[in-house]
């Protein structure tokens, strides 16, 4: 039940943002650039965390001295053999940290970036009795980098300076939820309290959909046994890509698609998102009619249902492009193609008694999605994605896996609309020394949408 409030919690805080923003400015005052306060309050998290396991949990790697330090040190890292949602959910957020509490006291985003890998290495090395890993040293920062920047730039969407009274309060508390950091260099710097005459805070616009509906599944060709359950989806767009820009900065577009289904949020949950790092527009066609988007972006992906789990950190080339074909309606396509950083998968062969069910990989990510729009009839919405993973640890081997969704929704009523999608899953692994897995899974969602 827990996980259950906590995921509609994520879901309200993003459909507030969503519902708070303001027309679209980077017009914002400098904060002090102040990294001594970024290293203390990243050493401050790090001892808290580490507090809070040692006299509430009673976690046995939180027993340090400085003989584990040295331990630690001399031993050098390893993979470490924690359980899935662990390593690919969990130490993305604890990253976020870090890097907001550099993001937040004046640092620019790449700038932010080695605070992320100092925190980390604080940690894995003094906070924690077990040996530091690689997996946690690349997640944290990787995952930490884009989750942060993505907290940072949806709590300045929340946040107006000019706002008063309740709205106010509501402001602050919620842009504090998303950005816990952020809310506390805000409270110490008096700036919750500072009234302006403009909003004083980056805004972008923000489109998508917030969906709700049932599910049927079915595995493979097993047409007998569909099992059907509620499930959650939100699709959200910050930023204008194919907007002409003279100059892109990091972030200033990504794209975030989120679901869940059934009780267990970690047995049925996926998270799948871009973010622009470097890029350029330009045109094409007659009278430049054809608008693009060039660039190098990173991707995080989560995916954790009963078919497959599987996630990781992927930085890779993308080309977005608007075609407007005829009267109406409009063609936007988005491949990507990006090396794996980390990745991991399942792994039916290996576990351990910390829960370790998947292998540690690097691979590649090949990405292509496309939006039909029409102004009457709705949108069709085609996203393919592959990951091909090799084992670094684990039980070696390779593995694919074939990720296929199919949308279109149509307006009814002012902004709600009806969607049907259709999401397919494959996965086909090859072991050295064990038997080969083929596993498929079929879902289709009728969903009832509002579009913002």
């Amino acid at each position: 039940m827990k996980k259950i409030w906590e995921c509609l919690l994520f879901i309200l805080i993003f459909a507030a943002t969503v519902s708070g923003q303001i027309d679209s400015s980077e017009v914002v005052l400098p904060i002090p650039n102040r990294p001594d306060i970024a290293v203390a309050e990243i050493a401050t998290i790090n001892v808290g965390v580490w507090a809070f396991a040692y006299f509430v949990l009673d976690g046995f790697w939180s027993q340090i001295s400085y003989q584990s330090a040295v331990w630690n040190m001399r031993h050098g890292f390893e993979w470490d053999p924690n359980v899935f949602k662990t390593n690919f959910f969990d130490h993305p957020y604890h990253g976020n940290l870090y890097f907001n509490a550099a993001r937040t006291n004046g640092m620019s985003f790449w700038e932010s970036t080695p605070f992320v890998f100092g925190g980390s290495m604080m940690w894995e090395l003094f906070m924690e009795s077990e040996f530091p890993s690689y997996n946690d040293l690349v997640m944290t920062t990787l995952g930490g980098i884009s989750v942060g920047e993505v907290m940072f730039r949806f709590s300045e969407q929340l946040l107006d300076d000019r706002a008063r009274g309740s709205e106010r309060v509501f402001r602050e508390l919620g842009a504090a939820l998303i950005n816990p950091v952020g809310g506390f260099n805000r409270l110490i710097r008096g700036d919750m309290k500072q009234k302006r005459s403009f909003a004083n805070h980056i805004r972008q616009p923000i489109t998508g959909t917030l969906s709700v509906g049932g599910r049927g599944e079915w595995r493979g060709s097993d047409f007998d046994n569909i099992k059907t359950n509620p499930t959650v989806e939100m699709t959200l767009h910050y930023g204008s890509p194919l907007h002409m820009k003279d100059k892109r900065k990091p972030f200033d577009y990504f794209t975030f698609r989120f679901w869940t289904s059934k009780a267990d949020t970690t047995r049925n949950m996926a998270i799948t998102a871009r973010a622009l790092l470097l890029g350029k527009n330009f045109q094409t066609g007659v009278n430049d009619q054809v608008t693009h988007l060039v660039g190098l972006f990173q991707h995080h992906d989560y995916v954790n249902n009963q078919i497959v789990n599987f996630g990781g950190a992927t930085i890779g080339s993308g080309l977005m492009s608007r075609f407007p074909l005829r009267s109406n309606l409009t063609l936007i396509t988005a491949p990507h193609i990006g090396a794996v950083i980390i990745g991991g998968s399942n792994n039916e062969y290996a576990t351990s008694s910390h829960g370790l069910n998947y292998n540690y990989s690097w691979g590649y990510k090949v990405r292509l999605d496309a939006l039909l729009m029409h102004d009457t009839f709705g949108s069709l919405y085609f996203d393919y994605n592959y990951f091909f993973y090799n084992a670094i640890q684990g039980a070696q081997g390779t593995d694919r896996i074939d990720m296929l969704s199919l949308e279109y929704n149509v307006p009814i009523w002012e902004n709600f609309g009806l969607g049907l999608e259709y999401i397919y899953y494959y996965r086909d692994a090859h072991y050295r020394d064990f038997a080969d897995v083929q596993k498929s899974f079929n879902g289709l969602r009728l969903l009832v949408s509002y579009f913002y």
